[in-house]
């Protein structure tokens, strides 16, 4: 709650934030309130949300609600490193991503605490297969980019990654 006051008051300027204030006493609606939430609060609420709205809301995803757990972490994290320009390349990310052991058994090469692992719950986690695919081909062009520079294998890529990319184009 301290972390959603100091967002809203960053907010505090908006449209949104000026309307509930004046019409009912800031008191907001949660989708207003998430609305305004940073992708970090929003994963640190569905985690300390009771364990029964937490597998409403993976059912819903199509997932357990620790993997949807474990992914929003995972995003949050990748989020915070791509948007204050930290290291990706040869980085062991945390938490490691959480996938099923039918996944691991079938692609042995994915190192769950890799660039390529949250690329993967990215992957995942997009809503459509448009997006997905879109996704795909945004890698492989800023791969073929930088295959003279970049060591894939220092970023967790195995050498089948396109294949194994688009294998989970529609999980």
């Amino acid at each position: 709650m301290e972390s959603f006051k100091k967002e809203k008051n960053y907010y505090k300027d908006s449209l949104i934030v000026k309307h509930h204030k004046l019409k009912y006493d800031s008191k907001m609606p949660l989708w207003v309130i998430v609305e305004l939430m940073s992708f970090s609060n929003t994963s640190k609420l569905y985690s300390s949300m009771y364990i029964s709205e937490k597998k409403k809301i993976a059912d819903a995803v199509g997932v357990s609600y620790a993997t949807l757990e474990n992914h929003l972490h995972c995003l949050s994290v990748l989020r915070n490193k791509c948007a204050h320009a930290a290291r990706l390349y040869n980085t062991q990310f945390n938490p490691p991503a959480r996938f099923t052991t039918q996944f691991l058994k079938k692609y042995p090469v994915v190192k769950n605490n890799s660039l390529f692992a949250y690329v993967l719950v990215l992957l995942k986690r997009l809503p459509n297969k448009k997006m997905k695919l879109e996704m795909l081909n945004a890698v492989q062009i800023v791969i073929e980019e930088f295959q003279e520079d970049v060591d894939l294998s220092l970023i967790g890529f195995p050498e089948n990654y396109m294949s194994l990319l688009k294998n989970n184009v529609t999980c």
